[in-house]
């Protein structure tokens, strides 16, 4: 293990990081000694329920094989998985010998050397980041030390991970805020001057009732007018959405887009009045992953001409997210098939629905409501 004794000046410079993923790095290398190997498992959330399903080993110090970068951990598996679990720092003198925890990742541990393995849970303020964990390569104990001394690396690291955070989310805001300042100024300035261009025109054509070209020539002016008008509250409305309601949008967006670049097919988001609704990363997940699925489902089997999007507010708090078809409509033996059944279950989880149907003269509406 490395020479922790400055610890305090080690710990400023990870907290001047302001950065997650370069924190956690820091911490890996502060444990490692040579010949060591140490990883950071991080949860990964399960589709629906934003509850973490496994862990990820989002970063490797001192690997030799690359077969623990993004290695998943089950909850409860290994040491790694067990320390999450419990929530309790532990560790195995003899990994190969040990029967209190499971060998499911003994390949990788044998292929990588590992005679023996401590791990520490990363936790800050009751937040819980991940599990920090040190392998090494010789034989040998894990005294008191060199516990308490990982453990220490491991709550700097929260610490760290926890202002990073921070940071990330307060530039967030500060990006938002200067959204929509720019928002207000474009609507007082811009918006103003589209207004009185389109008031003019509407006055001149009054007076120039006598000459047909004239009218004609103000007439497509002030419809050009209303174009840009209506463009500028689109651009509005995007500058003032929430960071969350904004990612939102543009994984829709992405996705129409993809879908009519790899089918042919004209598809369109169409968000309504109002911004979507603010929605959890997660259940932000589900949908996004709902309205992949419904375009496949467009894509394989309704033989449409053109696909829109509808995304807006639900009554009583959500959202509402419509994906409609001109094509042929379901068969009178429609069963949905595993991807939609998955879909529907991942919504159901978090409290939505998910309704599929035809209309009389042809074409397919998937719906889901989804509360916030």
């Amino acid at each position: 293990m490395g020479d922790m004794d400055p610890l305090a000046t080690q710990h400023a410079e990870l907290i001047e990081l302001l950065d997650r993923r370069r924190a956690v790095r820091g911490a890996l290398q502060l444990i490692v000694a040579g010949g060591d190997v140490a990883w950071m498992a991080e949860p990964i959330s399960g589709p629906g329920d934003g509850r973490p399903h496994h862990l990820g080993l989002s970063q490797v110090v001192g690997d030799r094989t690359a077969m623990l970068p993004g290695l998943h951990v089950p909850l409860g598996h290994g040491l790694t998985g067990k320390v999450h679990f419990n929530g309790i720092p532990a560790w195995v003198d003899d990994y190969f010998g040990s029967t209190s925890i499971t060998h499911t990742f003994d390949d990788h541990i044998s292929a990588e050397g590992i005679r023996r393995l401590l791990a520490v849970p990363v936790h800050h303020n009751g937040q819980v980041f991940g599990v920090l964990a040190l392998g090494a390569r010789t034989d040998g104990t894990f005294g008191g030390r060199a516990v308490d001394q990982v453990r220490e690396v491991a709550d700097k690291a929260a610490l760290a991970v926890a202002v990073a955070e921070r940071s990330r989310l307060a530039r967030e805001v500060a990006v938002y805020e200067e959204r929509s300042r720019l928002a207000a100024e474009l609507h007082d300035s811009v918006g103003a001057l589209l207004f009185a261009i389109g008031s003019g025109m509407a006055r001149l054509a009054e007076t120039a009732s006598g000459d047909p070209e004239l009218t004609a020539r103000l007439a497509r002016i002030r419809h050009q007018a209303d174009e840009a008008s209506a463009a500028l509250r689109d651009s509005l409305r995007t500058l003032r959405a929430s960071p969350a309601a904004l990612e939102l949008s543009v994984g829709l967006r992405s996705d129409c887009t993809a879908f009519a670049e790899r089918t042919g097919i004209p598809s369109e988001l169409v968000v309504l009045d109002h911004e979507p609704p603010s929605l959890s990363a997660s259940r932000t997940s589900v949908l996004v992953t709902g309205v992949r699925e419904a375009l496949l489902n467009v894509e394989k089997h309704a033989q449409a001409s053109a696909v829109v999007v509808t995304a807006g507010p639900r009554h009583g708090g959500g959202i509402i997210v419509a994906v409609t078809d001109d094509g042929i409509g379901l068969p009178l033996d429609y069963k949905p098939g595993l991807g939609l059944t998955s879909t529907a279950e991942s919504v159901g989880r978090v409290g939505g629905t998910v309704r599929v149907a035809s209309e009389p003269e042809g074409g397919t509406t998937w719906r889901m409501e989804l509360p916030c």
